[in-house]
């Protein structure tokens, strides 16, 4: 067996990066950045403050450097003890020895002793008879003193140079003291902030926790739990409402689909059942006629019902094919037809079918009908549309009675009414009527020849037009079929309109 090597300590470190919890790498990013951005603030102020300090030694040099180098001068002429400050280190430099004529013990023991070197040789005058302030070292290890040197000259002629330093310990100790206190004021901030952080993160990150409560929710099966709104200026609110706007789109395509199966399992048991009555009375029929049950002179009768319930069938199966293909229709092909003509042609055909009927062609408003309505919409479903109201027309008001067809437009739809002076129908039934295999007590029973898919083709051929149908009472009594469809189709996809389609009514 082949061993895999153990993996690096980067890698798992990278790994435990990824599993720990967002709150804690959220706090832990935090305090980085505090640290840093504290370690640069002491850094920088620390430099600001060296600088502060070691330029007032600068200026404290300058200021008293030329007073200090003649005094000492002078006492070395007299051989005389300087009077000068006990922190200052004085030291005499001529061409041919090296006299320190001032350091005290207890400078010498708290700060070392300087070591200037060569800082001005002699007979040379810098700028300003005083040279540059410098550091120097010390006999003390880490400690440094700054010093100038100032050439001394009587008569025009160069007596030596005077070297004046003070002691930058005080200045290191200042700095050493500040950051030590900076530092320990870091480490006490940071603690507090990230401690800090992490309540707040937490307390800010917590309706995450009711996401995922929520979450377990659904995937129990429980759709209809939601998160606790929040601000949506935030990105938990933010997530929180695309999450609700989820879930509620989620829970109603379920519910879509469990109504489409229920609308399905209806659909083949209403299909199922109206087939089996032609079936069943053909079937009988033609038993009785093998078995010889039937008189000679009934034959006739026989075959003309057989005929009959054959041709029902048919038209059942023909309705059923309809609707199938409607519903598996995505797109329809517009073209430019005339709803006038169109009117035209259906009472042309009303008028074949019962020449005692008298037909009006009119506007909606009973106003002159439109010369022309021209809209975008497939023809041969439009005629289908017209061709079932003319049949239901026919079928279900009584013979003679006057029918208008009304023709206009609201808006960007065109509007075409069936008018008819029938029974009409109930007001309760006006909510069933466009579902499929519904039928009416009355004017929709099985003697009448009708199937119950007339208007559900109407609706579903509307709602694939983007446009709808509806049911009315006509004034003065009868049935009005109301048809809304849009002058022009909106542009379409391949899976558009799949829910319209799926509808029992508009």
């Amino acid at each position: 067996m082949i061993s895999r090597p153990p993996p690096s300590r980067e890698r798992g470190l990278a790994g435990a990066w990824q599993r720990s919890p967002l709150r804690v790498r959220l706090v832990a990013l935090f305090t980085l950045v505090l640290s840093v951005g504290f370690a640069l603030a002491g850094t920088a102020m620390l430099g600001i403050l060296q600088a502060h300090l070691v330029d007032q030694v600068d200026r404290e040099l300058q200021a008293s450097a030329k007073t200090l180098a003649l005094d000492a001068a002078v006492s070395l002429i007299k051989q005389a003890e300087p009077n000068i400050p006990s922190n200052y280190f004085i030291q005499f430099t001529n061409s041919e020895s090296q006299i320190t004529l001032r350091i005290t013990d207890e400078t010498v023991e708290r700060y070392g002793r300087p070591i200037p070197g060569t800082l001005l040789p002699v007979g040379v005058y810098p700028p300003g008879d005083i040279t540059r302030p410098v550091n120097i070292p010390s006999t003390l290890p880490g400690s440094y003193w700054r010093a100038v040197a100032v050439p001394i000259s009587v008569d025009n002629a160069p007596l030596g140079v005077v070297v004046v330093a003070l002691p930058l310990t005080g200045v290191a100790e200042t700095l050493s003291n500040t950051a030590r206190y900076f530092g320990l004021l870091g480490v006490v901030i940071i603690a507090v902030g990230a401690t800090g952080s992490y309540y707040l993160i937490r307390r800010t990150l917590k309706p995450l926790s009711r996401i995922e409560t929520v979450a377990g929710s659904i995937a129990a099966g429980d759709l209809s739990q939601r998160v606790e709104p929040q601000p949506t200026t935030t990105e938990v609110g933010s997530l929180a409402d695309s999450l609700n706007r989820m879930l509620a789109q989620i829970e109603q395509s379920f519910a879509d689909r469990d109504e489409s199966q229920n609308r399905m399992r209806r659909f083949v048991s209403d299909a199922s059942h109206e087939l089996r009555t032609p079936l069943a009375a053909i079937r009988g029929y033609g038993e009785l006629y093998r078995m010889g049950g039937v008189p000679e002179q009934n034959i006739p009768d026989v075959m003309a019902r057989i005929e009959s319930e054959s041709t029902r069938m048919g038209t059942l199966v023909e309705d059923l094919l309809t609707l199938a293909r409607l519903d598996e229709r995505r797109s329809i092909t517009p073209v430019d037809i005339d709803l006038a003509k169109m009117a035209e042609d259906a009472a042309f055909d009303l008028t074949a079918l019962d020449p005692s009927r008298v037909i009006g062609i009119i506007g909606l408003e009973n106003e002159d009908a439109p010369k022309s309505l021209v809209i975008e919409a497939d023809s041969d479903q439009i005629t289908q549309i017209f061709t079932n109201l003319i049949g239901n027309i026919v079928r279900y008001t009584p013979k003679g009675s006057p029918v208008e067809i009304a023709l206009g437009t609201v808006a960007d739809h065109a509007i075409v009414e069936f008018r008819d002076h029938g029974p009409g129908i109930t007001d309760a039934d006006r909510e069933k009527v466009f579902a499929r295999f519904y039928r009416t007590d009355i004017s929709r029973s099985r003697a009448s020849g009708g199937s119950g898919l007339g208007l559900a083709i109407v609706a579903s051929i509307t709602a694939l037009h983007s446009g709808n149908a509806t049911i009315d009472h006509t004034p003065g009594g009868g049935l009005t079929v109301r048809l809304s469809l849009p002058i022009h189709q909106p542009h379409r996809t391949q899976n558009t309109q799949d829910s319209d389609l799926r509808t029992d009514s508009p």
